[in-house]
């Protein structure tokens, strides 16, 4: 069964009750063991397995692409999920008078970008988002017209969990003439998504949470057909078609390799490879993933367990939930009540207004059975 088998490779399981996932993860048996491995490397011998690294580098944008539905050639590794909304953004070739849409509740790296845009003359459309954080699709398409060049939003709601079906969303952009931009950084490694089916022009995600890698390590996905569309605004070495070593050279990779620019954060890298290629054999990437099944069976655990215990939660609609719900009660002290889980090792976030918890598949039933006393714990000692 997949979760006993993920379970086996997620020490911090033998310990604590981690329901902190979109946040940061943390790591995997795979990425931690790789890790090491690579320290034990560049400490003992520096650069000597250099070319070693580098085909496991090249195995993470094959995975990556995996993951995605894509082609490795579209897939570019990048520091994190904020590198690559902005490559999107400052490359995009905007003219004065163009517009882009995306919804008001968006995490400050897929907004700040697109909203510093309107120094170039670029009009931001915002959508008004109910505290649930659907999203609905017609919103977005009524404020597209003829100058509506792209629309951003984010595949998982970071605060509400609301998935949107991005396979509906991408048809609707399509439609009116507009390009869609996904951070799809809180549905990675969770649920399986291809971007080609879902007519998705770019994406942006980065490994610290679902894919269970370190921070600092993430892909950027181009559709093939806009790698000559965007400028390249981080040119370096690592940019160039013949290896990146003659001062003389202005020819750039085919690929959107292209877009990476310097060195990469190489041990991120291999250890997100490492906990990638665990998901990927437990079948994060099929249509009827089973790791996307058990996240979702233990929402429904979750949910139902701390419903029966008297506090309110806050959960999407199916089939638009995630892995993230959140949970409140009259005159929580939401910040001591947090602490309080975190003493128990009951790990998990405060967003807008609500305790967040955020469950992987390897959690189980023991886990959910921990916080949900911790919870009531700190509901009868954290209350105003």
């Amino acid at each position: 069964m997949v979760r006993e088998v993920f379970r086996a490779e997620m020490p911090v399981a033998t310990t604590h009750a981690y329901f902190d996932h979109a946040a940061v993860s943390p790591l995997s048996g795979a990425a931690a063991r790789r890790l090491h491995w690579f320290a034990d490397q560049a400490s003992q011998s520096g650069d000597k397995h250099w070319m070693e690294w580098a085909m496991i580098v090249s195995r993470l944008r094959a995975a990556a692409s995996q993951l995605l539905g894509a082609s490795e050639t579209e897939v570019a590794l990048v520091p994190n999920t904020t590198i690559g909304i902005n490559l999107v953004a400052e490359g995009f070739p905007w003219k004065a008078g163009d517009n882009l849409v995306l919804p008001d509740n968006e995490f400050p790296s897929n907004l700040l970008p697109w909203k510093s845009l309107q120094s170039r003359g670029v009009e931001v459309r915002t959508v008004s988002v109910p505290e649930t954080g659907e999203v609905a699709i017609e919103q977005l398409t009524e404020l597209m017209d003829n100058r509506t060049r792209l629309v951003a939003l984010s595949w998982v709601g970071f605060a509400s969990g609301f998935r949107a079906d991005l396979t509906k969303v991408g048809e609707a952009v399509h439609r009116r003439g507009g390009l869609l931009f996904v951070d799809a950084i809180q549905g990675l490694g969770a649920f399986p998504i291809n971007v080609h089916d879902s007519q998705i022009d770019f994406l942006a995600a980065d490994g610290h949470k679902w894919m269970l890698g370190p921070e600092g390590a993430g892909f950027l996905y181009i559709r093939e057909e806009h790698l000559n569309f965007l400028e390249p605004k981080l040119l370096g070495w690592n940019s160039l078609a013949d290896g990146g070593f003659d001062p003389k050279s202005t020819t750039l990779k085919a690929s959107a390799a292209r877009y990476e620019g310097g060195s990469y954060n190489m041990a991120g890298m291999l250890a997100l490879e490492a906990s990638l290629s665990m998901l990927l054999e437990l079948g994060c990437n099929r249509a009827n993933s089973p790791v996307a099944a058990s996240i979702l069976e233990n929402v429904h655990a979750i949910s139902e367990q701390l419903v029966r215990h008297g506090f309110e939660v806050l959960i999407p609609s199916e089939p638009q939930r995630s892995g993230i719900l959140g949970v409140r009660w009259p005159g929580a002290d939401l910040v001591a009540a947090r602490k309080h889980c975190i003493a128990q090792n009951v790990i998990l976030s405060v967003r807008a207004n609500r305790i967040r918890i955020s469950t992987h598949a390897y959690n189980n039933a023991d886990d959910i059975d921990r916080l949900v006393t911790a919870l009531t714990e700190a509901r009868d000692r954290c209350t105003i």
